[in-house]
């Protein structure tokens, strides 16, 4: 019969009341928190609604195009779509705005790739949109070549 004293029971009670709080706490490994009144802050500005401008590639598979987009934004959060008139890009877009970048991705059906960075300015919004592959159907070989898109309101 094991017998605990209560100095032995009260470290035992403390351990486990820390391994709990440390397992609560890293929960979710996705997540990152700050301080209350510190850290990470959100910006003010706002991409939300309808944008024109213009696409070029980074390669010559598409000399340059027409471009649209249409974002919603609930606090950081921006979802929306990015298309192309003539170079094959049509997506919907999924990322964050932190100050006056805009990052994220483009999701064009059975497509992996497509990261989007950019910075939201007082004339427009630049965006940098990378490459995008099937590796399903063409392994790593890109199917469509990322580009630069600059937009207006």
């Amino acid at each position: 019969m094991l017998s605990f004293t209560s100095s032995s029971l009260r470290r035992i009670a403390t351990t486990l009341g820390i391994t709990c709080a440390v397992a609560i706490g890293c929960a979710d490994s996705h997540t990152m928190t700050s301080p209350a009144g510190g850290g990470i802050t959100t910006s003010s500005r706002s991409v939300a609604g309808s944008w024109t401008g213009s696409y070029l590639a980074f390669e010559s598979t598409c000399a340059g195009s027409r471009s649209t987009a249409t974002f919603q934004q609930t606090g950081s959060n921006v979802t929306g779509s990015i298309t192309t008139a003539d170079c094959g890009v049509s997506g919907s877009f999924i990322g964050t705005l932190e100050g006056n970048t805009l990052m994220g991705a483009l999701h064009l059906e059975g497509c992996t790739g497509g990261g989007v960075s950019g910075t939201l300015s007082d004339s427009g919004l630049a965006l940098s949109i990378g490459d995008m592959t099937k590796p399903l159907v063409t392994g790593d070989r890109v199917l469509m070549s990322g580009g630069s898109v600059s937009l207006h309101r």
